[in-house]
């Protein structure tokens, strides 16, 4: 996960801009931002957020569904995504349903990155989810 250090203080702002840029229509002519890059955008709010956990976990975890419904195979985006429910069942009542997504994104990372750096750290945090599933 990447360290926004100094950026963070901004990050509001930057992330209103980018925001308001998604949900602008395309000026006459003008290409309206592809699939791609609107994952990619709501990719990075969900970093952001993510790292802004007690505050605004719920916030990474809408901006990584919008990631992975407008690009599903976005591995990265699903992972951070399973790691945001992971998270959320812990620090929160222990919720078993955010468990069992949590375990559905950490297999979909696998499936479409199953040699990406995070591989391993997935495979770890689905023997963690399951066995606190079967508790």
């Amino acid at each position: 996960m990447r360290k926004w250090g100094t950026w963070l203080a901004g990050g509001l702002a930057a992330a209103a801009l980018v925001t308001s840029a998604l949900a602008a229509q395309a000026p006459d002519g003008a290409k309206a931002p592809d699939r791609r890059m609107q994952a990619e955008a709501h990719y990075e709010l969900g970093v952001m957020y993510h790292e802004r956990v007690f505050e605004s976990l719920d916030q990474a975890i809408a901006e990584y569904e919008q990631a992975v419904k407008l690009k599903s195979d976005y591995a990265e985006a699903h992972y951070n995504l399973a790691l945001s429910y992971h998270t959320k069942a812990k620090l929160g009542t222990d919720d078993r349903t955010l468990y069992r997504k949590a375990l559905a994104e950490y297999k979909l990372y696998l499936k479409y990155s199953p040699q990406g750096d995070l591989a391993a750290k997935a495979k770890q945090n689905i023997r963690a989810v399951e066995a606190r599933l079967r508790q």
